[in-house]
């Protein structure tokens, strides 16, 4: 079968394109026939997913951090419709930290994990939005998707890779945060208004780069796990993002198991709400998060 690889190498600060030397070598152990291209701006490495398996690669490996993974999922997809259903997408978590790869073997362990990995038909998340001109937005999701201060923080931390520069941009999102009312509408009635700080729709147990909010969330059982984190003032926020980035639910966390949710900011929110999708900023509300089934072949 052949083997396309597609890498970060601005992954974990430049690692990644530093030691591609290594990754190569591990990854043509387990894949001989392998061919490998780095990609460089925003939207080109699923440019180049999509393209190697037009020209029948049916093994896809890509090397990178969160960012980078989801641009190659949705590689496997051309205007919501699978390019080749039995291509194969494994993946190397290789970033600086990440939701997809949580506890995983990482770097060059990883690629050499592959020779080992078994592969299973996954679920994916699929969000629609709008982007802040209006225009409407789209994009799979393997991990988990969010809305909130947790989208704000990733809307900030995009627009740089200067690390000293992230970790203030993520403070200055703290201290520039108050609740936004908006309605959740889910599968059986479920329908609420809320003040919420965050909302994360789970396909796997993290988001936020790091926060645990359903150990219990699985990307094959077919349903999300919503985490509603509403009501915490001000001074909560930092010891609430530390709380489930140590795995202790905080008292603002409220959790429903859904197939899909609406959501949709009323008159009093008065700013955009933002949306991510495995830490990449995607749009503002009104969104649709809809489960989609075993959609997926993941060597991981």
């Amino acid at each position: 079968m052949n083997a396309f690889a597609v890498f970060n190498p601005a992954a974990n600060h430049g690692q990644v394109g530093r030691d591609w030397g290594g990754f190569g070598a591990a990854l043509r152990t387990v894949f001989p026939d392998l061919v490998a291209t780095a990609s460089g701006g925003r939207g080109q490495a699923a440019r180049l997913v999509r393209d190697a398996l037009r020209e029948d690669h049916g093994e896809i490996i890509v090397v990178g951090g969160d960012g980078t993974i989801n641009e190659g999922v949705n590689g496997f997809f051309d205007q919501g419709v699978p390019v080749a259903p039995d291509a194969v997408l494994s993946i190397v978590p290789a970033g600086a930290g990440g939701d997809i790869g949580h506890g995983m073997q990482t770097g060059v362990a990883a690629a050499l994990r592959l020779a080992h990995a078994r592969v299973r038909t996954v679920d994916l998340g699929h969000v629609s939005c709008l982007t802040p001109d209006g225009n409407a937005a789209a994009r799979f999701f393997l991990g988990a998707a969010s809305f909130g201060l947790t989208a704000d923080i990733a809307r900030r931390l995009n627009r740089s890779r200067f690390l000293p520069w992230r970790r203030v941009q993520g403070i200055l999102a703290r201290a520039a945060w108050a609740p936004a009312h908006v309605r959740l509408m889910a599968e059986g009635g479920h329908d609420e208004i809320d003040g919420i700080t965050a909302v994360a729709v789970l396909n796997g147990p993290h988001f936020g780069g790091g926060l645990k909010a359903a150990p219990a969330a699985d990307n094959g059982d077919g349903v999300f796990e919503i985490a509603v984190l509403a009501g915490a003032p001000k001074p909560r926020l930092g010891p609430m993002l530390q709380g489930l980035r140590n795995g202790e639910p905080p008292d603002e966390l409220r959790l429903l198991r859904t197939t899909r949710l609406t959501a949709t900011p009323v008159m009093e929110t008065g700013k955009p709400v933002w949306v991510e999708t495995d830490g990449e900023a995607l749009g503002i509300l009104p969104a649709t998060f809809q489960i989609a089934p075993r959609v997926l072949r993941l060597r991981a």
